[in-house]
Formats: structure tokens, sequence, C-alpha cells
């Protein structure tokens, strides 16, 4: 087996244990006894379990990306195809909660070097991608702008405030599903304004 094919084999088993169990529920050696390897093999493909993390978390975004593509790309209308990219995202959310949620333990005093970098790669992906919603409907006659990839870092940016203000008044200290879908409700609220503010 190539080592390619190695390390995704581990990935993917890292995935189901990691999104069924939670991270910090889910040790090394249950993820060799997963794949009937020797726990010497998997720490030399990984370290640690937060170089294996890394590895789930650009796995699961970058497929998830793909996704978002597929979502958007035969959407004509601007504000259907950005208010289904903020469905698409709360649902990878919720569906990899478990994943997700381990994050948590990260916000002090900062994100490693591997994980801000994959959090770098997201911003830009996503940023990108409001920019090109926007950019279409300034060439479709829809919105009226001056510059579209301004227009969509300033709603990117009030998304990311907005977001962290939500989340500062939750009672728990990581929000749930229910949070997440509260929290969804509201940006397509704000999203609609936002984007009625650039129609002709």
């Amino acid at each position: 087996m190539a080592v390619d094919q190695k390390q995704e084999m581990i990935i993917d088993a890292a995935i189901k244990r990691f999104a069924h169990f939670g991270v910090n529920k889910t040790t090394m050696n249950e993820i060799a006894a997963d794949l009937s390897i020797s726990k010497a093999l998997l720490y030399y493909y990984f370290p640690d379990k937060k170089s294996l993390f890394a590895a789930v978390l650009k796995h699961i975004t970058s497929a998830a990306a793909i996704s978002f593509d597929q979502v958007l790309v035969g959407e004509s209308d601007p504000q259907k195809a950005i208010l289904s990219f903020l469905d698409s995202r709360t649902d990878f959310i919720i569906r990899y909660y478990n994943i997700v949620e381990y994050l948590r333990n990260m916000r002090q005093p900062g994100l490693p070097p591997e994980l801000k970098a994959i959090f770098d790669d997201i911003r830009k992906r996503d940023l990108g991608r409001i920019a090109e919603i926007m950019e279409k409907g300034k060439r479709d006659g829809i919105f009226q702008m001056e510059n579209a990839a301004k227009a969509a870092e300033l709603y990117f940016d009030f998304l990311e405030s907005f977001r962290m203000a939500y989340f500062a008044q939750s009672s728990t200290f990581f929000p749930d599903g229910k949070q997440f879908r509260a929290l969804l409700k509201r940006e397509k609220e704000f999203s609609v304004i936002f984007l009625k503010g650039l129609a002709k």
C-alpha cells in the first residue's frame, strides 16, 4: 500500500472515530486497533493527536469546499446562492460537531500553526466565494457597487464579528446544534437586508 493510501486510511478511520465519539474521547490506540496496525506505524505518520486532528480537519473542509462549490455553481440568483452557502456551512458544522468542538480546547493562547494555516485557507476560500457571487450579481445588473471584493469583505467581516458577539452571550462554553441553527437564522436575516442595500 502506498504511503498516501496509508495516510488516507488513517485519516478516514480517525474521521469516523472523532465524529462519533469526539476527539477527546478517542485515543490513538483505538484508531490503530480499528485499522489493525501497530501504534508505531500510526505515530510514524502522525506523531500526536493534534497532528492527526489537523489532517482530519483539512480533509473534511476540503471535501466540504467541493460540495459547497457544486451547490453554488448552478445558482443564478446571488441572494439564493449566499443563503445556500450559509445553509451548507451550518450543515457542515452540525454534521462534524464532535470534531469541530475540539477546537474549543485551542482557543487560548491561539491556534497551532498547522491549524491556523487551515483556517486561513478556509477564510480565503469562503471570502472568495462571496466575492464571486457578488461580482456575478454586479455583472448581471442585479447589484450596484463599485468594488465587489470590498463589499464581500465587509459582509464577511460582519458575519465573523456577529458570530463572536452572538456566542459570547451563550450560557454554554461551546454552542450546540440548536444555537448554530439560531445563528443561521440571524445570519440569513442580515444577509437579506445587506443584499437589498446592494440591489439596483
